[in-house]
Parts: C-alpha cells; structure tokens; sequence
C-alpha cells in the first residue's frame, strides 16, 4: 500500500503513512520507501551507529542517521530510503522525516532551505529566523492564533527568480512547548505527540494554512533583548545571517559558491531585519503589534 501526499510544493507517494503531510493524489515528485531487507550495517560502518547522529550530504546524494530511528538516503532530490532502526517509533521517524530529511532534499533540489518559520501577511511571507529554541515556531504559532495563516514551520524553502524570492508552504502542523501551548489557550495534553518525552507537541490548524507559495515582503533574525527593537542588517551581515540559519550550513556542511550567491541574491532582494525581543510569553501580543507597525511603515514607504 502506498500514501499519496503535498508538501513543500511536491507531490510525494510514500510507503509508510506520514499524517502531518496534506493528502493529494497527484503525480509524484517525489518517492519515498523502506529498504525491509536492510540495516543500517549496511551503509554505515560500526563506528558511525555508535554516534548520535551523523550526516553525509552533497548535491545528489545523501544519508543522514539517528541511533534509535534509522538512516534516511536521499537521492538526487527524488527519492528518500528509509533504513530503520529495530524497534524504531513511527512517530520519531515521522519526525526526522519531515523536517531535516526533508530540508536536505529540498537542498538537493536547489532550493535555498532556511531554518526558519513563516506565516502570510497581506498575502506576502514574513519569515522568523533563529537557531533552535530561539522561538520561532511560537512566534508563528502566536500570529497563527491571531488569525494569520502559517506558511511553514522550521524548514521554509525559498524559490528565486530574476525579480522575486518566494516560500514554498510545507504543511500545517507547529511544535510547541507546555507553556507556549497554554499562553495560547490550547489544551497541550490533546496535542500530537512526537517527542519521546514531552518537550513539544504537535499543533495542527488547517483553516488557518497558506496552500500556496508567497513572496517574500521580510526577513526578521530572532534574537533575546530586554526591550523591543528592529533594526535593518547591514548587507553583508543580511548575507552571513542568511547563510548561518540556512541548510545546509546548520546540519554543519557548507554549501559553497552557490549557496552563498543565493544567500547574497536575497539579502540583496530583500533586506534583513533583527527582530529584537524580550523572552515572555505574556509580551507576544506586543511583538505582533512591533511587527504589524514595521509591515505598515513598509507599506508607506512604498507608497511613496
């Protein structure tokens, strides 16, 4: 039995149910399957399975692995393998899945992967920068609850032309903490569980989901302050921020020249703003109203 799936603008046909991704019969772009007569000693020597985790990655090929999960080889930006570990949760595989096996075949597919979350604002994407746990995904998950749409959480993939840089949606589910789960007034226990403990949960919202791909109107760099402030990045600090929070760079492989050009085509295209912000759940209504503010001030100037 196959599944039959779209996210991150693929059609994606599956051998193992993966319920956070948007069900569509349409061609696929896209394969996934389980090597059912392999182990990951197969593909990996013995030194590797001991390791935590460990990434092989380049522009055709790849293969990433968790002890307990698997091993995941991505092909040419087409085809994924799943490898699994004895007694491997699904849902831990679900979850690599989605997110860093994803990113990488994006990558493979030439896309510019940020390590970012995005909602829609005036039908442009604003995306959230930010190492883990910096508050991306609450951010998101905080605009999502005053009525805007999600675009993408975590892994956002930029497509660039000539003239414009778009996000590509991926599909509607947010990971959130306890807390960020109640400031919001959502019952955390009912939510998908993905963790092996219960750090975060799993948020599904679908009316409130971006279907198609946005451009780009602004990019906020995430970062701890005691006081609210955004500022506009220097080029050149836009380009060595975009590239720190991008794939592949965060799973610690540069990218080389092409990668940095397109870093530098859209710092160039779309200036980068660091959004600066007390941690405090209770200030969230305030850092939508910073971000609502610099949107309209945008708008004005372009006006003008």
């Amino acid at each position: 039995m196959t599944f039959s799936y779209f996210a991150y603008g693929l059609g994606i046909r599956s051998a193992l149910p993966i319920p956070e991704f948007l069900p569509a019969e349409i061609a696929p772009d896209v394969t996934i399957t389980v090597a059912k007569n392999s182990t990951v000693d197969d593909y990996l020597p013995p030194d590797v399975i001991e390791q935590s985790m460990a990434l092989k990655l380049n522009s055709r090929e790849g293969i990433i692995y968790w002890q307990g999960i698997g091993a995941f080889r991505i092909l040419n930006g087409c085809q994924i393998i799943l490898i699994p570990a004895q007694a491997a949760c699904d849902r831990l595989i679900r979850l690599a899945l989605v997110g860093t096996v994803m990113a990488a075949l994006l990558y493979q597919r030439g896309l510019l992967v940020l390590h970012a979350s995005a909602i829609a604002i005036d039908h442009h994407a604003v995306a959230f920068l930010g190492v883990s746990g910096q508050g991306k995904s609450s951010t998101a998950a905080a605009f999502q609850a005053q009525g805007y749409a999600l675009l993408t959480d975590d892994v956002a993939a930029v497509t660039l032309s000539s003239t414009t840089a778009t996000i590509t949606p991926g599909f509607p589910q947010l990971k959130l903490s306890r807390e960020m789960a109640e400031a919001l007034g959502y019952d955390f226990d009912s939510l998908l569980a993905l963790y092996r403990d219960d750090r975060k949960r799993g948020y599904r919202h679908l009316q409130r989901f971006a279907h198609r791909p946005l451009p780009i109107r602004r990019i906020y760099v995430l970062a701890d302050a005691s006081t609210f402030n955004i500022e506009p990045l220097r080029p050149q600090t836009s380009v060595m921020e975009l590239v720190r929070h991008s794939r592949p760079t965060t799973l610690g492989i540069s990218g080389g020249r092409s990668h940095l050009m397109q870093c530098s085509a859209l710092a160039k295209a779309h200036p980068v703003y660091r959004l600066q912000r007390p941690r405090n759940l209770a200030l969230l209504p305030e850092l939508i109203q910073r971000v609502e503010a610099d949107m309209a001030r945008d708008r004005l100037q372009a006006i003008a």
